[in-house]
């Protein structure tokens, strides 16, 4: 069975909100036979917590989830 989690990469400020944000990515980390490649996760999916506000844009930046409602802490 593998396990999966969001890690914050980091942050930075974004020119779209006009302030500073956090990056994340969710992380699948295999377990036991799953394993097989040696990988040690795999990127699911990424996103920044001010993707709720990007959202509604025309153009948003690769950060904010394309299907999601751009709130964090929802697993």
């Amino acid at each position: 069975m593998a396990k999966a989690e969001w890690i914050k990469l980091g942050t930075k400020n974004c020119s779209f909100v006009n302030g500073e944000v956090e990056l994340f990515e969710k992380r699948v980390y295999p377990v036991g036979l799953m394993n097989k490649g040696g990988e040690e996760y795999r990127v699911l999916d990424r996103k920044c917590s001010a993707g709720y506000q990007c959202t509604h844009m025309d153009d948003p930046c690769v950060w904010v989830e394309k299907d999601g409602d751009g709130r964090l802490y929802n697993r």
